[in-house]
């Protein structure tokens, strides 16, 4: 009885603050509005939920008739190549409404390019240059370096296209890794060359003509119809003024997006809505986040794994997305957490959505899902895993560090830094490692519902982009976040246009880098040199940190701006 006399009184409270967000949101919109916006030029990548936000402003604009203009700078971006994508579509949509975009490039590269040919209309100042260069990775080899110092890198692999040991134990790759990278990488240039080409009417050998010649001139790139026009940016606001008839009302794109994300928070009785959660699962996959000694986003199953367990047993939630983007990590902890969702999914719909990478352990907590979304751009698969040890004995005896063992332990050496492998240690550890990959492979078929035989042919570690993917049955439909958030909802037997998400997210802890300093003492000889020899990246961290584990991991990385050095030395 008491329900309804609550809710009355907190809309009446609510009423007040619901009258002045929505005047100065009309203010905002009055006439000749321009909402301006400037993307990219941060120092790290957007956060996750930072994206997201950025995506729901743009609907929020493309479903506004009063805003008659979207202007976007844009400058150096660092995104990956799904989010890429994911933004241009969302621009492409606003410029679909009937709302006039156009983009002010500051200078120029692949990815600046290619969102801004998303717009209507392209300046950029008259004595900025244009760099192209098409879609390519730089993949680092320190066999001969760590040989140099007497350092070694002692690593087994299942899957025949598991390449992440070949940068540390040779100075280039293999045939089979350059087979299955210039296969990937060719579908992620062809995609670019054709989003460029639709987005600017022009032909696919056009493109490529100008790429061939770059660096290109603001002048020449009007000529070959990359740009539309060389101007300062006094003189495109002028432009503005002219097509308007006055001059632009300028609106902030993060105050638009602030001040429409408040009245939607506010109460509202009509609106009873189902609850869909979305879980983030951002970073490398550890069992513990204490293995990892940088601050920044892991998949921590001694997290994840609870959370899941609560979302399985709370009938309020009635729908469960996984938003995805990791390169993986710990087998073992995939497992844990890939588990966990076969318990969720048998109580409710669970879907997969990947973001710029969802490769290996992040194939391996996706594989278990009703159904898998992924972007075109997605990097997936890379369904093996390897394992090793970094041996230092050598190096370390080079400094005049020497280790000699005691006691009764009939193989004490197995998995320290001090010895290789002997041939019987290698045997034991290779099965082991088969045994893990076998683990990986029975959970993908299930999970697919697809033969061990089926899956076979598209594992032994190879990567693939998101459209490979659904050609090869790992994914099972193209789109974003808001894709897979319908289809949970449809699979839920919801309207999606009547559900409500709740986001859930792991971050990382306050103060992370300060407490790790403090825990660190004296400084370990093993680090000093694996730090000298400047492979002291993600894998060769997760290496040290547990000896002998199998990893289900991106043997690379191709979006060193995704990561923003998480992989790469």
């Amino acid at each position: 009885m008491l329900r309804i006399p609550l809710l009355l009184l907190l809309t009446l409270l609510t009423s007040p603050v619901r009258i002045l967000v929505t005047c100065l949101f009309w203010l905002q919109r009055r006439k000749r509005a321009v909402v301006t916006w400037t993307v990219g030029g941060e120092r790290r990548p957007m956060e996750p939920a930072a994206f997201e936000k950025t995506l729901d402003t743009l609907d929020a604009i493309a479903k506004d008739p009063k805003i008659q203009g979207l202007r976007i700078e844009v400058r150096s971006l660092r995104l990956g190549w799904s989010q890429l994508y994911l933004l241009h579509a969302a621009l492409r949509s606003v410029a679909e409404s009937g709302t006039r975009v156009e983009a002010y490039l500051t200078s120029g590269g692949d990815r600046e390019l290619l969102l801004a040919s998303a717009t209507h209309h392209i300046s950029m100042p008259p004595p900025a240059e244009l760099y192209m260069t098409g879609v390519a990775s730089s993949v680092r080899f320190y066999g001969d370096a760590l040989d140099r110092l007497g350092v070694q890198a002692d690593l087994e692999s299942a899957g025949a296209y598991k390449s992440f040991g070949e940068s540390y134990t040779r100075s280039s790759p293999t045939p089979e890794n350059r087979e299955a990278m210039d296969h990937l990488l060719e579908d992620l240039h062809s995609n670019w060359l054709q989003t460029l080409s639709n987005g600017r009417g022009r032909t696919v050998e056009e493109v490529a003509s100008a790429l061939n010649a770059s660096p290109i001139s603001a002048d020449d790139a009007v000529n070959r119809g990359l740009i539309d026009v060389a101007r300062y940016p006094d003189e495109d606001w002028a432009a503005w003024e002219t097509q308007l008839d006055g001059e632009p009302r300028r609106v902030s794109f993060q105050s638009f997006g602030r001040l429409r994300r408040i009245l939607n928070k506010l109460p509202r009785l009509s609106r009873r809505k189902k609850l869909v959660a979305v879980v983030h699962l951002d970073g490398p996959v550890v069992e513990r986040r204490e293995q990892m000694p940088r601050s920044g986003r892991v998949i921590a199953s001694d997290d994840v794994v609870p959370v899941l367990e609560e979302l399985t047993d709370n009938d309020q939630v009635k729908a469960v997305v996984l938003a995805v983007n990791s390169p993986g990590g710990s087998a073992l902890a995939s497992d844990l957490i890939a588990r966990t969702v076969i318990a969720l999914k048998e109580k409710k719909p669970v879907i997969a959505a990947m973001g710029n990478v969802a490769a290996s352990g992040g194939y391996y907590i996706s594989a278990p899902a009703h159904e898998i979304w992924a972007h075109k751009a997605t990097i997936t698969g890379s369904i093996g895993v390897v394992g090793g040890k970094v041996v230092l004995g050598a190096a370390l005896a080079k400094l005049g560090v020497h280790n000699s063992w005691m006691g009764p332990a009939p193989d004490p050496g197995l998995l320290t830094p001090h010895a290789k492998f002997d041939s019987d240690q290698r045997r034991r550890f290779r099965t082991s490692l088969r045994r893990v990959y076998d683990r990986f492979i029975d959970i993908v078929a299930t999970g697919r519902e697809k033969s061990v035989e089926d899956i076979e042919p598209v594992a032994q570690g190879r990567v693939w982009t998101g459209t490979q993917a659904l050609e090869n049955g790992l994914v099972d439909a193209l789109g974003g976040l808001q894709d897979a958030v319908s289809a949970a909802a449809v699979r839920a037997e919801l309207d999606p246009e009547r559900i409500k998400t709740i986001p859930v997210r792991f971050d990382p802890p306050k103060f992370g880098a300060v407490s790790q300093l403090m825990r660190t003492s004296l400084i370990d000889p093993q680090e000093l040199l694996m730090h000298v020899s400047g492979v002291d990246g993600l894998p060769i961290q997760m290496l040290q940190s547990c000896p002998g584990e199998a990893l289900a991991l991106e043997p690379s990385v191709l979006d060193s701006d995704t990561w923003s050095g998480w992989l790469s030395p």
